[in-house]
């Protein structure tokens, strides 16, 4: 059985998603084709994330991605990409790690009759947000363009759908079944890792032992209220030994702010910059070493967040805002403390004190669960399941499903949100 992925963006963490899936098909008796953008293998992320597994696919590297300036170009133009992949390639199987926005406009071909050509070919397909579903519900009009946005994606030819935000599976059971039987609520893997102690992780990254530290990792931009943290740490009044440390790509706007507003606190090195592409080791090395990570995302930000579970992994507390996913998750599971993020005085305020507490935090009993559900092994069991029931293959082992986790969760303050 020939089997696509076709990821044409290289950015970012696409690719780790892309390795996961490689590596949860390995064992099966399929031939694997990743379809991407020319140059892919050349990149960074290609060079961590998939030439160790070079020996398990081949690539078809003529599928650049497209312009992402317009939301609705960028749709239309990858959903186009993706049913010119499946012409080209000819696969029993594709798959789509990120299939946002394409998948609406799949949908909207088939109801204008005009289908892209996937005879023969079945899709399994990945929404990472789906902005629609976080319209307000109590407005009239935005129900209705999620209704309909709903109406798209139950129309595309998409079998089975993955999706890693808990929001998402409830709003497509409220408008639409037709979406609902065909979704899973699928982990967002997190590789396990050696246990590293505060202290010798502090001495890897080269940073001074003593003092409380405060870890933001990833992507660093105001979507997830960096400036927020920022601003909440100049203004805590925190021992002058406590520092703040930033690793990953800096946007411009999160440099500027280094640069001017808390350039002192960067030349007292109370504000340790590193800059560019967090590898793995990286990103655990900085949160092993942290009394605390902050997650303070703004509203905008949508869907799942993998700092939140790699912490929880690792059995240290987050701040959060109280925004959707994050905030939701910080809750049930017990990962620390929530703040209000365009509250600037409750910020600075939660700040100390989750700082304060940190050194007391204990993973609640329901944060066990939580992490069990994200494992790799978990996530390559849901993303193997569709074609071994293909290939007439059992699963080497039972799935751990999102209603197990649940079993221990918290109740949610004011009871559970509707869809």
């Amino acid at each position: 059985m020939h089997v696509v992925i076709f990821e044409p963006c290289p950015r970012g963490h696409r690719f780790t998603y892309v390795k996961h899936i490689i590596n949860a098909l390995a064992p099966l008796p399929v031939k694997i084709t990743l379809a991407t953008g020319p140059g892919a293998s050349e990149c960074e992320t290609y060079t961590e994330q998939l030439a160790p597994l070079t020996s398990r696919f081949s690539t078809a590297e003529s599928y650049p991605e497209v312009d992402p300036t317009g939301r609705f170009g960028f749709a239309w133009n990858t959903a186009a990409s993706l049913a010119r992949a499946a012409a080209d390639l000819r696969p029993d199987h594709l798959i789509s790690p990120c299939c946002d926005g394409a998948l609406e406009m799949l949908g909207a071909q088939r109801l204008t009759r005009r289908a892209p050509a996937l005879a023969g070919t079945e899709l399994e397909a990945m929404l990472m947000t789906a902005s629609w579903v976080y319209l307000d519900r109590h407005s009239p009009r935005r129900w209705a363009r999620r209704r309909a946005w709903a109406a798209l994606v139950g129309s595309s030819p998409v079998r089975t759908l993955h999706v890693i935000d808990p929001i998402l599976q409830r709003s497509f059971r409220a408008l639409t079944p037709g979406i609902a039987s065909r979704t899973v609520l699928s982990p967002d893997p997190v590789e396990a890792v050696p246990q590293v102690s505060k202290a010798e992780a502090r001495r890897r990254l080269g940073i001074d032992e003593g003092g409380r530290l405060i870890a933001c990792v990833g992507r660093l931009d105001e979507r997830k209220g960096v400036d927020i943290l920022i601003r909440a740490f100049r203004a805590a009044s925190l021992r002058d030994d406590d520092r703040l440390l930033l690793v990953g790509t800096h946007m411009p706007e999160i440099t500027s702010l280094l640069e001017s507003e808390a350039s002192d606190l960067v030349r007292s090195g109370r504000i340790i910059s590193r800059g560019g592409y967090v590898t793995d080791e990286q990103m655990s090395l900085a949160i092993a070493a942290a009394d605390l990570v902050g997650v303070t995302y703004r509203r905008r930000h949508l869907g799942s967040a993998s700092i939140i579970i790699r912490a929880a992994a690792q059995g240290r507390p987050i701040l959060s805002s109280d925004v959707r996913w994050p905030g939701e998750t910080c809750r049930r599971f017990a990962l620390g403390t929530v703040c209000t993020a365009n509250d600037h005085d409750m910020v600075v305020r939660r700040l100390r004190e989750a700082l304060e507490s940190s050194t007391q935090f204990t993973p609640h009993p329901a944060a066990a669960r939580f992490v069990r559900f994200h494992t790799v092994e978990n996530a390559h069991a849901y993303w193997s399941r569709r074609l071994r029931q293909r290939l007439n293959l059992s699963s080497p082992a039972p799935l751990l499903t999102w209603d197990w986790v649940l079993e221990t969760a918290l109740p949610l303050p004011g009871g559970e949100p509707p869809p």
